[in-house]
């Protein structure tokens, strides 16, 4: 009987520890410092362009930078919020409106949001505007297009767009669903002349990090001819600071 209680209770301790570690497992918060500030029991709640999103125990909100996340911190942004690191890199958009006018252009989209929703200003990377028009270049056909279609899609932005509204001129965002040419596959040429076509992912030391239909590989970048390092400099410039893919 004495060692059936003993059992009883330690199992019954073991049960509780157990709850108590998975409950801390999964509502518990993060210590992290942001500009020299140290914030306990922060919440990761979503991802900013410049990084996650932690919400703090008074309810502000921080950003910790790209460059000061732990390998944890982005296994967890990579399973929990897909795509974010590249709605990031590629100047994203999440727009969630209405399309309010069809042109030659393409769809002038205006961003609405519903009575009692809340929004955050970014979404998985991407920036999150709460109001006004965009117009979307290329949006899918396996999306709705006519006027008044719901619409809630990823694009990227390329520059500005003048809309001329009849009454008043506006300059809009205008954005593809395509990503950023420097951001695709692209023709490299090397000093013999031999070419290839791959993305470039990453720059560290000297060498390249190319990805061709999912295969990765590395390449050194002087042995590419003089235009190509060009490009691969500005678009190392462009990937500083953000994390891999």
């Amino acid at each position: 009987m004495k060692s059936f209680l003993f059992k009883g209770t330690r199992f019954a301790a073991f049960s509780v520890l157990s709850l108590l570690f998975l409950t801390c497992h999964l509502f518990g918060g993060e210590t992290i410092t942001v500009d020299g500030t140290t914030y306990t029991n922060a919440e990761m709640v979503e991802i900013s362009p410049d990084g996650p999103a932690y919400k703090t125990e008074a309810g502000d909100m921080v950003i910790l930078p790209w460059t000061e996340l732990s390998e944890a911190q982005l296994s967890t942004i990579k399973v929990k919020y897909p795509d974010a690191i590249s709605n990031a890199m590629y100047d994203a958009y999440y727009i969630k409106g209405f399309v309010f006018h069809v042109s030659d252009d393409g769809h002038i989209i205006r961003i609405s949001v519903e009575d009692g929703e809340e929004r955050m200003e970014y979404k998985n990377g991407a920036i999150a505007p709460s109001s006004g028009l965009v117009l979307i270049k290329d949006i899918p056909t396996s999306v709705p297009q006519g006027e008044g279609a719901e619409i809630e899609i990823f694009a990227h932005k390329r520059k500005t767009y003048t809309f001329n509204i009849g009454i008043a001129v506006q300059e809009i965002p205008y954005l593809t669903v395509a990503r950023p040419m420097w951001g695709m596959e692209q023709e490299w040429i090397n000093t013999d002349g031999k070419k290839m076509y791959a993305r470039l992912v990453a720059v560290k030391d000297g060498k390249g990090l190319f990805e061709k239909a999912g295969n990765r590989f590395v390449y050194e970048l002087d042995k590419l001819d003089a235009d190509a390092q060009t490009r691969a400099k500005e678009i190392a410039e462009k990937l500083k600071g953000f994390p891999m893919q």
